[in-house]
């Protein structure tokens, strides 16, 4: 009886640990691998070392399926262009579209390529793929100027500014909201998200729908409801950047 008490609990540690949807490790060479099976068993596969980022997808038998040299992926349904490996030698347009990628994957909530849907779910696990899955490219930074954090350039190409409006029931106001000022700095700058307070201030109807696209000088004007700004995450075609707003 005792040995099928602890052949029960072993099975169950097992499940377990194979439910978990990300898993980690490290390969020969230093490389960080990240992967998540879909319902169906396939598998995104991320390798990561101080060499470069490279982007797997495999069936079910591990068999890798051939996606080409870029493959188009949704992450929580913002739709990217995602090179499948990244090195110095890239492009800057190249690790820009690789770094929004990284960047948004420890808040990812699902993830749809080829048609197939992953759904990480514990992002936690990702704190660290940003440092890791960027570290070829000396010009990616983890340091904070002016509370601004770039994701793959330190030269930020917009202005933020925002003014936040606080409830005040004798001119009527009930809910407090924030309007969100963000000006182009460079020639063509697509914007594909705007995050406030990592997702629970509401958008408005009324502002538009991304992708947005500014020319150099540009200005593109957001209203959030019953919201009290103090993060905004602005992800754009050259870059992710999180802007920290201090009273």
């Amino acid at each position: 009886m005792q040995i099928k008490k602890v052949g029960i609990i072993f099975v169950l540690i097992l499940n377990c640990w194979a439910a978990t949807p990300w898993e980690t490790g490290w390969a020969m060479g230093g490389t960080s691998t990240f992967f998540i099976n879909d319902k169906n068993n396939n598998q995104l596969l991320l390798e990561c070392n101080e060499q470069g980022g490279y982007l797997y997808l495999r069936n079910e038998k591990r068999d890798e399926i051939d996606i080409g040299k870029a493959v188009s992926i949704s992450v929580n349904n913002d739709k990217m262009i995602v090179p499948i490996a990244v090195d110095s030698t890239n492009g800057e347009s190249d690790k820009h579209a690789w770094g929004n990628f990284i960047y948004s994957l420890p808040k990812s909530k699902n993830i749809t390529i080829n048609n197939k849907k992953f759904e990480p779910n514990n992002s936690e696990k990702l704190s660290d793929i940003v440092k890791i899955c960027t570290q070829y490219d000396e010009s990616t930074g983890n340091t904070q100027q002016n509370n601004i954090m770039p994701a793959q350039s330190n030269k930020v190409p917009v202005e933020l500014k925002i003014q936040n409006f606080p409830a005040n029931i004798r001119t009527g106001q009930i809910y407090q909201y924030v309007d969100i000022y963000i000006t182009s700095k460079v020639n063509n700058l697509q914007i594909s998200n705007i995050i406030v307070n990592r997702g629970n201030c509401k958008s408005n109807a009324l502002n538009g729908k991304f992708p947005v696209h500014l020319k150099f000088g540009e200005q593109y004007k957001g209203f959030y409801q019953s919201c009290n700004a103090i993060e905004i995450e602005i992800f754009t075609d050259q870059g992710s950047w999180t802007f920290d707003i201090t009273p």
